[in-house]
This record gives structure tokens, C-alpha cells and sequence, in this order.
């Protein structure tokens, strides 16, 4: 056995890096948390009640955020967490999913259970043409 893993050393680094990159999108979930599809989100504030939380700049909020949906600059989302109810599911949103990761890890921390990044952010929304109120 051992001569062959060293006969074929190419093809067994080949398996192991191969099989880092199939893992990887596992890790990066368990990391970041459970994250939403466009479609996932629509589900969810249609038959959920979702709350979507927008953490960019005001600046871009400004310029258009989705319909409905709370800003809370993530520089302020620390002091103003209490203003998010934790009977609704909690879907956060940014311009990818920077800081939205970052302000689930924060919820989840202080007791939210449905709290769910949106996948692609507002870039994605925008992109696949959903409803963005500007």
C-alpha cells in the first residue's frame, strides 16, 4: 500500500486537493451559517414573516434596498440589535454577504434562532431583477 501511494504520489495529491475543494463549500456554511436563496427569501417573508435587516452604509441604503426591508448600519448594529424581534425569522442582507455574515454571527451570539444570510446579497437580488425600492 505504501508503495503504491508513493508510485502514485500526483494522483493521490490530486484526490486530497480535489476533495478540499468539494468540502469547502460544506465548511464555509457551517463557518457562516445557513444562508437563503432569493427564492428561499421571498418564501420566507411571504409565508414567514420574515424581517429583512439591511447592514450596509446609510449611504447605500438610500440609494435602494429591498421592499420592506430595516436598515441597520452595521457600524450601529451592536447598540441598536435590540430593535430585531427574536419571534420573526431574521434574514440579513448587504451589498454580498460580508457583513452580513458578520452581523448573523452577532445575533446568534445574543439567542436568535432564524437568523439566515441572503446568498449573494443585494447585488444578487438586484441582479436577478426581484423587487428593490429606490
Amino acid at each position: 500500500m505504501l508503495q503504491f501511494l508513493i508510485d502514485n504520489i500526483l494522483l493521490v495529491a490530486i484526490i486530497l486537493v480535489s476533495g478540499a475543494f468539494l468540502l469547502e463549500p460544506v465548511i464555509r456554511k457551517k463557518n457562516n451559517g445557513p444562508t437563503l436563496s432569493n427564492e428561499d427569501t421571498i418564501e420566507y417573508i411571504n409565508k414567514k414573516n420574515a424581517l429583512v435587516v439591511d447592514v450596509r452604509a446609510q449611504k447605500d441604503f438610500k440609494r435602494g434596498a429591498i421592499a420592506g426591508s430595516k436598515h441597520i448600519a452595521m457600524e450601529n448594529f451592536e447598540s441598536r440589535m435590540s430593535e430585531i424581534p427574536k419571534d420573526r425569522p431574521i434574514i440579513l442582507v448587504d451589498t454580498v454577504t460580508t457583513q452580513s455574515v458578520k452581523a448573523a454571527k452577532l445575533l446568534r451570539a445574543q439567542g436568535y434562532n432564524d437568523v439566515f444570510v441572503l446568498e449573494g446579497g443585494i447585488k444578487g437580488w438586484v441582479d436577478a431583477k426581484l423587487p428593490f425600492a429606490r
